[in-house]
C-alpha cells in the first residue's frame, strides 16, 4: 500500500503504468469505505434487511479486504520477479518509516492541542515506533515481510515447481478451505502471515503458470462476489425468520469475506490482472496514487480515525437518510480526496527537506555499520560459505 511507492519508483525512467495506479486508488478507496462502517460502533445488524443494509454489511468487511489484498498484490508483482537483499529491503524501511513517523506526530500533535490529558506514555510509544507498536498493522507486516523477502524468494525458487505447487495446495487447504470453518482460529489474521501466503502462491502464478484469459479473471470476480453477496444475503434472511441474536451473524459471514478468504483473493486477484491489462498514460493518476498509501495512514491513525473523522462523520448520521448509499460514497471520496491533498502538503515538505538527498542518510549508516561488523562477518560468512547479505 505507497512508502510501498518504492517499488513504483525503482527506475524513475521506466513510463508508469497507470492502470496499476488507478487501482491503487480504487483500492485505498475501499478500505475507506471499509474503515467508515467498521469503526461506526453502528448496529448495522440491528436493521432489517434492504439494499442499502447489505451495501453497508458489504463495506463492513469485503470492500476493506479486497482493498488489502490489492495492495500486497500490487507491491509483490514489483517486487518478486526482481532480486532482493537485505540492504534493498532495509533502505525501503529506511524510506517508509520516515512517512510513518510523519503522519504519527501530526496526528500525536493534534491530540496535545485538543486534549493533552489523553496523551500519555503509549500514545508516545506510538508515535516513536509506530512499526514495533502496530500502530498501523499493514505498515508493520509489510515491514516484516520485507526484511523476510530475500529469504523467502530464494528457497522458493530453489524448491522448483514441483515442490512450490505442492506447498501451494496445502496452504490452499489449511489457510483456504479449513479457514471456511466458522470460527476457525489458524493464526492468519491481519498480521505477516497472510503476506507470506498470498506471496507464496503469487510466486507460483508469476513464475510458473501461462497469464489468466481476461475472460478467466471476471470469472474469479463473479464467482467470488457471487458467494460473498449470496452468503451475506442467506444468513441475513436466516437470522430475521430465526429471530437470532444479531452480534453472532459475523462469526458465520466472515469465513467468505475475512482477510485472506478464498472469495476475496478470487475477486482480488481477477480485479488486478484485468487492471495490469489497462494500459494508458494519465499524469493526474499517477500523481495522486502516489498518495494512496498515505490515505490509509491518515484515515487509519488512531487519533484522526477516532476523534475526527469519525466523530463528524458517522454511519449514524448517513444511514438512515433517503440517499444513504450515495451520501456514503460521496464522504467516502471526499475523503479520500482531502487525504490526497494532505499527503501533497507532506511531498513538498519532504521536497524541500528530507528528500533533497533521498537515501544518502541511509546509505552513510549502512556503509558505517557494515564497516564496523563486516570484517568478522566476512570471515564467519567464508568459513561456512554463506553468501554476503548486501
Amino acid at each position: 500500500m505507497g512508502g510501498l511507492r518504492e517499488e513504483v519508483t525503482i527506475n524513475k525512467k521506466a513510463p508508469r503504468q497507470s492502470g496499476i495506479e488507478l487501482l491503487r486508488i480504487i483500492a485505498v478507496t475501499l478500505i475507506t469505505a471499509h474503515h467508515l462502517v467498521v469503526h461506526s460502533g453502528y448496529p448495522l445488524f440491528n436493521e432489517p434487511i434492504s439494499v442499502r443494509r447489505l451495501f453497508f454489511q458489504m463495506c463492513l468487511s469485503s470492500f476493506g479486504k479486497i482493498g488489502i489484498t490489492l495492495f500486497l498484490l500490487i507491491s509483490l508483482w514489483f517486487l518478486v520477479d526482481r532480486e532482493q537483499t537485505v540492504k534493498k529491503s532495509c533502505r525501503r524501511i529506511w524510506l517508509l518509516e520516515r512517512e510513518l513517523l510523519f503522519w504519527s506526530f501530526v496526528g500525536l500533535a493534534m491530540q496535545y492541542v485538543d486534549n493533552p490529558k489523553s496523551v500519555d506514555a503509549d500514545v508516545w510509544l506510538d508515535a516513536i515506533f509506530p512499526i514495533t507498536r502496530n500502530e498501523w498493522w499493514y505498515a508493520t507486516s509489510y515491514v516484516i515481510l520485507l526484511l523476510l523477502l530475500p529469504f523467502l524468494l530464494v528457497g522458493l525458487r530453489k524448491m522448483g515447481r514441483q515442490i512450490h505447487k505442492k506447498f501451494c495446495i496445502v496452504l490452499l487447504g489449511l489457510w483456504g478451505i479449513l479457514n471456511l470453518v466458522p470460527g476457525a482460529s489458524l493464526d492468519i489474521y491481519i498480521n505477516v502471515i497472510g503476506f507470506v501466503y498470498v506471496t507464496i502462491l503469487f510466486t507460483y502464478y508469476k513464475w510458473y503458470m501461462a497469464p489468466i484469459s481476461n475472460k478467466c479473471a471476471i470469472l474469479l470476480m463473479v464467482v467470488g462476489g457471487l458467494i460473498i453477496f449470496g452468503w451475506n444475503l442467506l444468513l441475513s434472511v436466516v437470522w430475521r425468520i430465526w429471530n437470532m441474536n444479531p452480534d453472532r451473524i459475523l462469526n458465520y459471514i466472515n469465513p467468505v469475506q475475512k482477510e485472506w478468504a478464498l472469495p476475496i483473493l478470487a475477486i482480488s486477484f481477477g480485479v488486478f490482472v484485468l487492471f495490469t491489462r489497462l494500459h494508458f498514460s494519465s499524469r493526474i493518476v499517477n500523481r495522486c496514487a502516489q498518495s494512496a498509501f498515505a490515505v490509509y495512514l491518515i484515515t487509519e491513525q488512531h487519533y484522526f480515525r477516532d476523534e475526527i473523522l469519525w466523530r463528524y462523520i458517522t454511519l449514524g448520521g448517513i444511514y438512515r437518510s433517503r440517499y444513504a448509499i450515495g451520501i456514503a460514497l460521496v464522504v467516502v471520496i471526499g475523503i479520500v480526496a482531502a487525504a490526497i491533498m494532505l499527503d501533497f502538503v507532506r511531498q513538498f515538505l519532504f521536497w524541500r527537506t528530507v528528500d533533497r538527498h533521498k537515501g544518502r542518510l541511509f546509505e552513510w549508516v549502512w556503509d558505517r555499520a557494515w564497516r564496523i561488523v563486516g570484517e568478522d562477518n566476512a570471515r564467519i560468512l567464508a568459513h561456512f560459505r554463506i553468501p554476503a547479505l548486501t
